[in-house]
């Protein structure tokens, strides 16, 4: 089966720029995972942050449950430290974070923001800068 769904991502400095758009099946949740352990091959020695940008993200479906939990706990054990992010308010995809969040012992500060202008202040605040965007 294809991957359902799209994603941008970007490494400047310590921090991932990640884009999730659409609605994601199992396929393309093992993508993005794919992808993103090797962008950050080269950050991944020291605590480094991430930002998300949720707005166009539809959401996931109940078989890539496991690749986000598997997705949460490589981040958690490979030096993630800050996630913003940042979507509009929406009840729904908050739980659906929160659930998988909950399903493991993270450790990793996160932070939601309706705006990227505040997720960028509060990472240089924690001691990553993301520079020129």
């Amino acid at each position: 089966m294809n991957g359902h769904g799209s994603y941008e991502l970007i490494v400047r400095n310590r921090v991932v720029i990640a884009k999730i758009i659409g609605a994601w099946n199992k396929e393309e949740s093992e993508q993005y995972f794919s992808e993103l352990k090797k962008m950050t091959q080269g950050i991944i020695h020291e605590p480094w942050a991430i930002i998300v940008y949720l707005d166009q993200w539809e959401l996931s479906t109940p078989d890539s449950e496991q690749v986000n939990l598997n997705l949460l706990n490589w981040l958690m054990a490979n030096n993630l430290k800050k996630a913003a992010e940042i979507y509009s308010p929406s009840v729904l995809k908050k739980m659906h974070v929160q659930n998988i969040v909950n399903q493991t012992a993270s450790k990793i500060d996160r932070q939601c923001f309706t705006d990227d202008k505040a997720a960028f202040a509060w990472l240089e605040s924690q001691g990553f800068p993301l520079g020129t965007v």
